[in-house]
């Protein structure tokens, strides 16, 4: 059940990454109404640019440098084939992107495969092969009396398949919410990345026009280098969802091994969530390390907002996580010794502190 789910998560989490590229392409045309005010802009830049150099070059009478008036005239032509350049952009960072989503890609066919390895061990452990199927839980109670309440006695059989689809059922909870929570961290990166990106397109040209007024030279820079620095989020998170994908594969073979080998399931299943609450609050470190490969001025704050709802939500996972493993745990250690934990108190109120926590 746990594989299926997973690779329903799998799918919609593709189906909703491409929804995000087609809202960023859906949302391009928009780019051609902001062209007509970045012409403007432009153009009456490029008049008192110009004008000011040939009067300065005039009143000291010196010779006209035309070189430096030809920067208005590329800005201006960047703004008129604005499509044209971010097509260069997007096909060049692209490139990049592709090539690190089939590195995600490979990692999380082999998760797959070794998540049914590991459900297979599971099964095939003595302990748990009767309670496995319902037709293997009914060869087991043949020959049994069902008042007979002694160890080997059918009434022990029940309740010991019992404890054990109360703790299957947990640990299998547990995974779900943390691998749910994996592929929300992905997806909010991508979709703030998205949302980022189309603004940017769209202002582009005024960004541009701008670029052409004296003492706004420095525009035409911190757009570029705000597009590629945003543009590098989901390259450097597929990036680390590839080693963070690795180091699930390597804790899978080893839980695999130790299953066969008659070790604890538990702690077989605890590298493999501690990797993944590691996984969903290192995503929110992406825009930081994107920041290393290009800087940009003025995102500081955006990554800080990114990194804060990173680090509640990892807590919350962490947090959420941690109890009902402990009440997991603690049930089915009552359930095997054959008592019940008595009951919370509800006579008074209890704070609970919240940890944040995706392939």
């Amino acid at each position: 059940m746990l594989l299926a789910l997973l690779l329903q998560v799998s799918t919609t989490y593709a189906s909703l990454q491409k929804l995000l590229d087609s809202l960023y392409t859906e949302m391009l045309p928009l780019v051609s109404d902001m062209m007509l005010f970045g012409r403007a802009l432009a153009g009456l830049g490029a008049l008192i640019y110009i004008s000011s150099r040939v009067y300065g070059h005039m009143a000291r009478a010196e010779s006209i440098d035309f070189l430096p008036l030809l920067r208005p005239i590329g800005i201006g032509m960047a703004i008129a084939f604005f499509p044209g350049v971010l097509a260069i952009f997007n096909g060049v960072l692209g490139g990049l992107t592709n090539f690190t989503d089939a590195m995600v890609n490979q990692q999380n066919a082999q998760i797959v495969v070794l998540m049914a390895q590991k459900q297979t061990a599971m099964n095939a452990r003595p302990e748990n092969a009767a309670f496995v199927s319902d037709e293997a839980f009914e060869r087991e109670l043949e020959g049994k009396s069902v008042l007979d309440f002694g160890k080997d006695g059918a009434a022990a059989l029940y309740l010991d398949k019992f404890s054990y689809d109360v703790k299957s059922s947990f640990r299998n909870w547990i995974k779900n919410v943390l691998e749910l929570s994996h592929y929300a961290a992905s997806l909010v990166l991508n979709t703030i990345r998205t949302f980022f990106l189309i603004i940017l397109s769209i202002i582009g040209p005024l960004s541009f026009g701008f670029a052409v007024w004296p003492g706004f030279e420095g525009t035409l820079n911190n757009w570029i280098a705000r597009y590629v620095n945003v543009f590098l989020w989901l390259p450097v998170a597929n990036i680390f969802g590839a080693m963070i994908g690795k180091i699930q594969i390597m804790m899978l073979q080893l839980d695999i091994s130790q299953i066969q080998s008659g070790g604890s399931i538990e702690q077989a299943d605890m590298g493999y969530l501690i990797f993944l609450i590691i996984a969903i609050a290192g995503y929110f470190t992406v825009p930081s390390v994107a920041g290393w490969i290009v800087a940009s001025s003025g995102m500081s704050g955006a990554i800080k907002t990114v990194q804060q709802v990173g680090s509640t939500g990892a807590s919350l996972a962490g947090a959420a996580t941690g109890n009902v493993a402990g009440r997991a745990a603690s049930m089915g250690a009552a359930m095997a010794a054959g008592s019940a934990p008595p009951p919370p108190s509800l006579g008074a109120a209890t704070n609970s502190a919240y940890k944040n926590t995706a392939v």
